[in-house]
């Protein structure tokens, strides 16, 4: 009797033993993220991904080369069922459709940096504060060229990104209207007469669009040694499609500011070789990290930690988020920026 006694509670072990195994499985994760070509791409998702296996996810890393790309891979995502989705939009407005599949299977899905637009399908958005990073690129100027004792004029263009990323016309807008005081004092003059996110907004980031713009901006406007001091660039790939520009038409000068953003390795190194002045540095340990803390919240079912639930608007709703700050960095600093390469 004792022997069976022993079987049974052996066999009973067995059991609760394999169904306590199967409730502590891991939650899957499905992160999706643009241009695997981009080393900050690159390094961004290779490092969610790694914290997020060492909070214990199972994760499934995927890049896209285009946005018909991405949306596949989202399809797939969401049919796998997960406990989360990360988002990285390569197209921050063609994401709408398969998304409702998501909502429909109340699946959390988390905005990285770039907001999605046009559905309601998202729970949550972790980025930076876009409109500081214009407005850091032109409170340096500010400082630079002393305009807050009068200093000027200074002329002055701008390089925006693309209108395909929400995140653009705020870098436009946050420097512009920051600027635009000094503008309307004549400190600052735009002899492009080129003033509006529209004109000078450069279709999916190209650099070489960029250069074209302004190698025709050069060429018509700064002729005869007219001095350009100031381009307000929106990343460091348009910073050096202006530094490029500049060599193809033989100009001589330097501006004064080239501002970039996102301290990538072609950014530091003109910063190193005096071509350009400044970026604004987004380190993604940091946003990386939130986005870890929300998966984990959204597993649990729990809140997480927002601090913006009124401005982030994505034309369908309001987006809870969190809005980490960025920093400046130039050639006083520049030992901060990690290497995405």
């Amino acid at each position: 009797m004792r022997k069976i006694f022993l079987i049974l509670c052996l066999a009973f072990c067995t059991i609760a033993t394999g169904c306590t195994n199967e409730s502590e499985q891991k939650a899957s994760v499905q992160l999706l993220f643009p241009n695997p070509n981009s080393g900050i791409w690159k390094y961004i998702g290779e490092l969610c991904a790694k914290l997020m296996r060492e909070a214990n996810y199972d994760v499934e890393l995927r890049f896209c080369n285009n946005s018909n790309d991405q949306i596949t891979q989202l399809e797939d995502a969401i049919e796998k069922n997960p406990a989360a989705i990360v988002i990285g939009a390569q197209d921050a407005g063609a994401l709408a459709e398969p998304l409702k599949l998501a909502k429909e299977k109340e699946i959390p899905v988390i905005a990285y940096d770039r907001l999605i637009m046009h559905t309601d399908a998202i729970s949550y958005y972790a980025s930076f504060e876009n409109n500081s990073v214009g407005e850091f690129q032109a409170r340096y100027v500010e400082e630079k060229l002393n305009l807050k004792s009068g200093a000027g004029p200074f002329t002055i263009e701008f390089i925006a990104g693309s209108p395909d990323d929400m995140n653009a016309p705020l870098f436009f807008n946050g420097a512009f209207d920051y600027l635009k005081p000094y503008i309307d004092k004549g400190q600052l003059v735009v002899p492009s007469g080129q003033m509006t996110f529209s004109a000078v907004a450069t279709d999916g980031w190209k650099p070489a669009t960029a250069q074209q713009r302004m190698t025709d901006i050069l060429q018509k406007f700064y002729a005869d040694g007219k001095s350009l001091n100031v381009v307000i660039a929106a990343n460091d790939d348009l910073a050096e499609a202006l530094i490029k520009a500049e060599e193809a038409v033989g100009y001589k000068g330097t501006p004064t500011i080239l501002t970039g953003q996102d301290a990538g390795a072609n950014g530091i190194a003109n910063i190193k070789a005096g071509k350009q002045t400044m970026t604004i540095y987004k380190d993604p340990e940091i946003l990386c990290g939130k986005i870890v803390r929300m998966v984990k919240a959204v597993v649990e079912g729990s809140q997480p930690a927002i601090n913006d639930v009124t401005n982030i608007k994505n034309d369908v709703m309001t987006v809870p988020s969190y809005l980490c700050i960025p920093m400046i960095v130039d050639k006083e600093n520049i030992g901060i920026v990690k290497n995405f390469n």
